[in-house]
């Protein structure tokens, strides 16, 4: 029974189109709507940082706060599908990031607010899929620095994601793993981003206490990056 409920997995899997292979993939990254505390590590080669954030998500829309180290707590980031929204406390003020800003790095590290958003894989590319590996290119006009992407699976989860620039260079390398399931969803555990041009040059997240469960709606208030979730 086990043996024909996997067949039968497989071949649902199989008879997916690439976009909904996408999507799926798409979800998975996101994981179910949870609380959780995330480790970002921004490693340089003669240095490291490191920062707790909490994060809130419904799997669409993202709250994220700094909690240490205590010279940026309070620093907090909302994202609602294609607004994003920064609240810093030294300003005491919460300011919309224009589109301009998006591909600004998250927290000094190799992530960009464009990443955070997460939106872009879906909206910007067109996909098709190759020997088993998801081959994403950009629609025309499509504000995007990458002129490729390509997702590659292990079973029915993402395993990496490689990004190409408009030469055809590969320029940054998403690795997932340690995938934490929670009744039927699950979370990737452990990204590492590398910066294909610099070596050295990587973050790392780290996922863990993770509370699954439904986020109060009033996470994802713009007001509540100042007084908190």
């Amino acid at each position: 029974m086990r043996r024909l409920s996997w067949l039968l997995f497989l071949a649902l899997a199989l008879a997916q189109s690439p976009a909904e292979k996408l999507r799926a993939v798409l979800d998975r990254l996101r994981g179910p709507e949870h609380q959780a505390v995330y480790v970002l590590k921004v490693v340089r080669p003669q240095s490291e940082r490191v920062y707790r954030l909490k994060v809130y998500t419904d799997g669409q829309r993202a709250h994220l706060r700094v909690l240490e180290p205590r010279s940026e707590a309070g620093q907090a980031f909302l994202s609602l599908g294609a607004e994003l929204y920064l609240y810093d406390p030294r300003l005491g003020r919460t300011l919309r990031l224009p589109p301009t800003g998006r591909s600004e790095r998250f927290l000094g590290s190799d992530l960009t607010y464009q990443d955070l958003m997460g939106r872009d894989l879906e909206e910007l590319f067109t996909v098709s899929e190759e020997k088993g590996v998801l081959v994403l290119l950009p629609k025309p006009q499509a504000p995007t620095p990458y002129g490729r992407v390509e997702v590659y699976l292990k079973e029915d989860l993402p395993e990496r994601i490689l990004y190409y620039d408009q030469r055809g260079q590969a320029v940054r390398e998403l690795r997932l793993s340690a995938y934490q399931r929670f009744s039927g969803t699950v979370l990737p555990g452990r990204m590492e981003l590398l910066d294909l041009l610099r070596p050295g040059y990587r973050t790392v997240v780290e996922i863990g206490e993770v509370k699954v469960g439904p986020v109060p709606p009033a996470c994802f208030n713009p007001l509540a990056l100042e007084r908190g979730c």
